[in-house]
């Protein structure tokens, strides 16, 4: 007997009982949508970070000082120098040609109030290279000038969805807001940028480092984080080699001694986020993969109520000529049907939630990878004939005399 009549034959079964076939398919569905909203979330994610990475350019390294979660603890208060300050930083850019520009960073969370509201922020303090270091465009005013980085002027750049949480309307350069500790004076208002997930930089404010400085404790001072843009020349891999031996002699570093910061280039930090990303994907996708297993048995269990119910059907088929190869085939047939319908479900089910969850939480759609596809239709397939194979094995093996007395 070839495929063709069996696989009719698991057609009319399963829609004889199409709410148990549904039902059945139900643990098969819900495994393959998580799977592909994980993935969909983990891939928005790294297309936004990379992104942003992008922005700032090939030859833009970031540098900042070692944390106590990059080394473990008997190490960390071993190393000396943990802290870059301005100093460091303006010495580097005199002293080595090829950094053509030194871009100071320091965040904060603060408030932010105007017009009888207030509203939580991000607060970065840095110069007038920001800007255009990390490609973001002015959508209203200007950004800061040599004269506000001298003086320390009390002039501040907002994103784009400050006016709207203060309730600020029409032209914003020239208002004034608050923060806990000074006035500021809005000179610039920034392009949207788009929301990622567990942030959102429309809710920047951007204040000279100068302005920000008197803030700072001693401590905070003297862990500041930097960008370096090197010459387009030179490799970005080697412009972070050149950085970090110039701030060991600046520091003087012993060469035996661990420098007490890090420099990443475009390339290292797109490999870290690729690493991260790999991990979440492997950890999550085996803990929604859970959801496959408890349909593989889901599907068993019904396929061997289903052989029980249908005993005088096999002994009557079996009777007639049918042999245990096409009992087995049809079950067989039946329990791939139902996983690969629940795979193809889920896939759908699974795009247009992750295709929301991503715009809602990290502002971008991310995409569905091919792989991810293949295994969301191969993996229930395989799921079903494997929890099938028992079932369909058992009503191969009916007797078909005793079938036909059963009840």
């Amino acid at each position: 007997m070839d495929l063709g009549e069996p696989f009719q034959a698991a057609l009319k079964t399963l829609r004889a009982n199409k709410m148990r076939s549904a039902l059945t398919a139900l643990g098969i569905i819900i495994g393959v949508a998580a799977v592909i909203i994980v993935v969909s979330l983990v891939q928005g994610l790294e297309r936004s970070v990379l992104k942003q990475i992008e922005r700032a350019g090939s030859q833009t390294l970031f540098v900042r000082p070692i944390m106590p979660m990059d080394v473990p603890e008997e190490e960390y208060v071993k190393i000396r120098n943990r802290d870059l300050t301005l100093e460091d930083m303006r010495m580097l850019q005199r002293t080595v040609p090829m950094v053509r520009q030194v871009t100071p960073l320091f965040f904060m969370a603060t408030e932010l109030k105007a017009n009888g509201r207030s509203t939580s922020v991000n607060l970065i303090m840095t110069n007038d290279t920001y800007v255009e270091l990390n490609g973001l465009d002015l959508a209203a005013g200007r950004n800061f000038v040599a004269s506000d980085l001298r003086l320390g002027s009390k002039v501040v750049i907002v994103g784009s969805k400050i006016a709207e949480r203060l309730g600020l309307k029409g032209n914003l350069p020239g208002k004034i807001v608050q923060t806990p500790t000074m006035s500021l004076e809005i000179i610039g208002v920034l392009e949207e940028q788009g929301a990622t997930m567990g942030h959102d930089p429309d809710i920047n404010i951007y204040i000279p480092l100068s302005t920000g400085l008197p803030l700072l404790t001693d401590q905070q001072r003297r862990q500041l984080m930097f960008q370096a843009r090197v010459d387009p020349k030179l490799n970005a891999d080697d412009g972070a080699d050149l950085v970090k031996d110039a701030l060991r002699r600046i520091k003087g570093i012993k060469l035996k001694e661990r420098e007490g910061f890090q420099v990443f280039s475009p390339k290292q930090i797109t490999s870290i986020i690729g690493n991260i990303t790999g991990v979440i994907t492997a950890v999550a996708g085996g803990m929604v993969s859970i959801a496959l297993l408890v349909g593989g048995i889901g599907i068993m269990n019904i396929m061997l109520v289903s052989v029980t119910e249908r005993t005088r059907e096999i002994g009557l088929r079996k009777a007639v000529g049918a042999k245990r190869r096409d009992v087995l085939t049809q079950f067989l047939i039946e329990a791939a049907l139902l996983s690969v319908f629940g795979g193809f479900v889920g896939i759908l089910l699974g795009y247009a939630i992750g295709a929301a969850l991503s715009n809602a939480l990290i502002g971008t759609m991310g995409s569905v990878p091919l792989w991810a596809v293949l295994c969301a239709f191969g993996i229930p397939a395989v799921i079903g004939v494997a929890f099938g194979l028992y079932p369909a094995w058992k009503a191969s093996r009916l007797d078909p005399i005793e079938s036909l007395r059963y009840e």
